[in-house]
């Protein structure tokens, strides 16, 4: 394996990282320099990747355990710990608005599970002419701008995480009609965490929330928890804090779900195909 190089982009996350085959498992100095790029950079970038599925997930159970995620119809059969993600099969998931909407999907992996994802794995498959781009947005660039009030605030807060939330956006976005959700693994109704997180690694503040699956903030009006919510999406998610992957087929994204929001951008779903296998880490420290 030649030497691995990392090269961050112009954005206030992501970095391409050359020097690394993702059809090898990585050996433990790999492994550490991934991770500390990782908690730098947030998004790592490794392009023109020639993985299988069972590829895909060995490299990944490298890094930690797995999660397999609870749409058991979007399961890659023979291989449960990938997630098919696009306009593809019997019930599509893809995540991103099918009407053109601006109103994206910003998610952390897991949020809303009692042991919520520390990082994902996303490989391109098949990718549209135009539109489904990733979004990625910057958690602790969003906590550094607040006002040291908002931070003080903010560290008092705990919000509340539901699948409920993330239901509502898919019905809306595919209509009543459209929408089918698939057999779903049961689940506790909702989950509660810290508003600001320490990410383990480094003690570094940054936000933790969802823009859709994130119902609310504990002891708050319902009204008034999903109206602050709304407002903190559109703090955290402006242009300077953000990095957009344009994707290229066989392009592979590693994320840290710590410290950073994603959303999938729209695309012509009646026209164009986009396929995306993910897998998923399970969260190792406890949030405190």
């Amino acid at each position: 394996m030649s030497a691995i190089s990392i090269h961050p982009t112009d954005a206030a996350l992501g970095a391409i990282i050359e020097g690394v085959d993702l059809s090898r498992v990585p050996n433990a100095g790999t492994i550490d320099t991934i991770e500390s790029a990782l908690e730098k950079h947030g998004v790592l970038i490794f392009p023109d990747q020639r993985i299988s599925p069972a590829e895909q997930v060995a490299f990944s159970r490298a890094l930690g355990p797995l999660e397999a995620t609870a749409n058991i119809d979007a399961r890659l059969n023979g291989q449960p710990e990938i997630f098919v993600i696009g306009n593809t099969g019997v019930r599509p998931v893809s995540f991103a608005p099918q009407h053109g909407s601006e109103d994206l999907e910003w998610h952390t992996d897991h949020i809303h599970k009692p042991v919520p994802a520390r990082a994902s794995l996303l490989y391109g498959k098949e990718i549209p002419d135009t539109g489904g781009d990733t979004l990625f947005a910057c958690l602790y660039s969003a906590y550094d701008a607040l006002s040291p009030a908002d931070k003080s605030k903010y560290e008092t807060l705990e919000a509340v995480h539901s699948i409920e939330g993330l239901r509502a956006y898919l019905h809306k976005q595919a209509g009543e009609k459209g929408y089918e959700p698939g057999r779903q693994e049961a689940m506790p109704e909702c989950v509660k965490w810290p508003l600001v997180r320490r990410h383990p690694t480094t003690g570094r503040r940054g936000l933790y929330f969802g823009a859709k699956v994130t119902v609310g903030i504990t002891g708050w009006p319902r009204e008034e928890g999903l109206r602050f919510i709304s407002e903190l999406t559109e703090h955290t998610t402006q242009p300077a804090f953000v990095y957009r992957h344009v994707w290229r087929k066989n392009d592979a994204v590693l994320w840290d779900n710590r410290r950073v929001l994603h959303a999938a951008t729209p695309f012509d779903m009646s026209r164009q195909r986009r396929l995306m296998h993910r897998t998923t880490l399970r969260e190792t420290t406890p949030i405190a």
